[in-house]
């Protein structure tokens, strides 16, 4: 009850501050009651101008007062059943009809909205009960949009105002804006891990979901070596990961420019995207991900992001020079789990194999071309 959150606040906040808050407390208090319990932890508050058009439900999640949840399961419905080509008609701006989702944008009630809808694809790399629960869990602390519906089938959230970065805006000299994001992602990484997704880093819970679909393929492609080959540079990377003691957060897990949207005005803020890969991950992963390009990298900007990143971290001990250690560290697994990705997309889209079949062999090539980061010993 709310009295009783109340009171277990009120004697978190009387005992002192605490370094470490489990996600089954968290998970037990809604919405109001989750921001008092984080700032207790130092958490910092949400970067919201104002919450007047919120109201919190017993579930925990907030709500847009004008947009109801029957209308954001009528908006998902309408995407889930009516073709790419036929929702324009209906107001809805198709923004992408990616790997494993078709994204549109609408508004309902002066509300700006995306509306998500999964296709089974979601589900090589994820469990139905854990999918969307980061999304909500970064809309409630105010670090991703607010999320309205959430399901196996799709998500409904707030349409952020703004423009979705690109990997050349990470390396174009821009301090202000990778410093946005370093703070961004540093107060996520600082949330806690959603109960429903606890368990060993996603990073292997993935591989091994798309490996099952991978070893069921008569063959593989040339530029890739047989299946055998595969699962023993997995289990030598994650030796390797172990040996190192890699730091694991809640993690974004597919931490790429693109998932960044910079706001607007005079100091525009930086927020997160689609947390549908979220999940307890190697910090490193995230890191990198941001930063890996094929075009021309800046060192600079990646030296000033981790310093802001190291500012926020919530960690003592960390430094720029660390953290770009331990992020280029990880530059052959960002490699190496596309490579597994596109092995086993054919499964789903057959029609386009040779295409997959290719980007897979790119894959990994290039994680031969890196994994000797993997593999050296910190200093």
């Amino acid at each position: 009850s709310s009295s009783c959150q109340e009171s277990l606040v009120a004697l978190i906040a009387a005992v002192g501050p605490m370094s470490v808050l489990p996600a089954s407390v968290v998970s037990d208090f809604s919405g109001p009651w989750v921001k008092k319990l984080l700032s207790l932890v130092g958490f910092p508050a949400g970067n919201r101008d104002t919450e007047d058009d919120y109201t919190p439900k017993s579930d925990g999640k907030e709500f847009c007062a004008s947009c109801t949840e029957e209308d954001c399961a009528a908006l998902l419905e309408t995407v889930s059943a009516t073709s790419a080509e036929e929702l324009a008609t209906r107001g809805f701006e198709v923004l992408e009809a990616g790997f494993a989702n078709l994204v549109c944008a609408t508004e309902r009630h002066g509300q700006a909205l995306i509306v998500k809808r999964y296709t089974d694809l979601v589900y090589l790399r994820l469990e139905p009960h854990a999918i969307g629960a980061v999304d909500v869990l970064a809309g409630e602390y105010g670090v991703g949009p607010r999320v309205f519906l959430s399901g196996p089938r799709g998500i409904v959230e707030e349409r952020l105002p703004g423009n979705t970065l690109e990997e050349a805006d990470m390396h174009k000299g821009d301090l202000e804006l990778v410093a946005s994001v370093a703070r961004s992602v540093a107060a996520f990484h600082k949330l806690p891990v959603p109960q429903c997704c606890a368990g060993e880093p996603m990073l292997w819970r993935t591989i091994d979901k798309m490996m099952k679909v991978v070893l069921n393929r008569e063959a593989l492609p040339s530029g890739v070596p047989e299946a055998t080959a595969l699962l023993s540079e997995i289990a030598a990377a994650q030796a390797a990961l172990q040996e190192q003691k890699a730091v694991v957060v809640l993690a974004h897990g597919d931490c790429k420019p693109s998932n960044v949207i910079l706001g607007e005005g005079s100091q525009p803020v930086a927020t997160l995207i689609d947390f549908e890969l979220g999940g307890p991950n190697y910090r490193g992963f995230d890191l990198m991900k941001l930063f890996r390009t094929n075009s021309q990298s800046s060192e600079s900007c990646m030296r000033h992001f981790l310093s802001v990143y190291a500012e926020c971290s919530g960690h003592p001990g960390d430094s720029a020079d660390g953290l770009l250690e331990e992020a280029r560290s990880f530059e052959p697994l960002t490699w190496l789990e596309a490579a597994v990705f596109f092995l086993a997309l054919p499964q789903f889209k057959p029609s386009e194999t040779a295409r997959w079949d290719a980007l897979a062999a790119h894959r990994w090539g290039k994680y031969l071309e890196t994994k000797a980061q993997l593999f050296v010993t910190p200093s």
